[in-house]
């Protein structure tokens, strides 16, 4: 497969999945005064910057930024911040066992050796 189709595929897969998207959020919308989650916006912003970042290798710089305006503006609403995320995951201790055992008996028994 040349880099060409694949670059190809790649727009038509970011473009299915955008488009996809906004019908199905205005699907959801029709009717009611509903706004974006901060997950849609991300996942929006992510589409969006994939969009710029392929319209800016492919030589168009003046679609790339508007698409980057948009993804900036759905990082934004997202929650997003100027900072790297933080890693707050990271620095949480290690999950304990919900079940403990200790299979050994500490307890003599004294009845007859016979297991059957």
């Amino acid at each position: 497969m040349n880099s060409k189709k694949a670059s190809a595929e790649s727009l038509w897969a970011l473009t299915v999945d955008l488009l996809s998207a906004k019908v199905l959020v205005w699907v959801a919308s029709v009717g009611r005064d509903a706004e974006l989650t901060p997950e849609a916006h991300v996942y929006f912003f992510d589409r969006y910057s994939r969009l710029a970042h392929y319209h800016r290798i492919h030589g168009r710089p003046d679609k790339a930024k508007r698409l980057q305006a948009k993804a900036e503006e759905h990082y934004r609403a997202g929650g997003g911040s100027d900072g790297p995320p933080y890693a707050a995951a990271m620095a949480m201790p290690r999950p304990t066992r919900f079940v403990r055992s200790e299979a050994v008996s500490h307890n003599r028994f004294n009845g007859p050796d016979d297991a059957a």
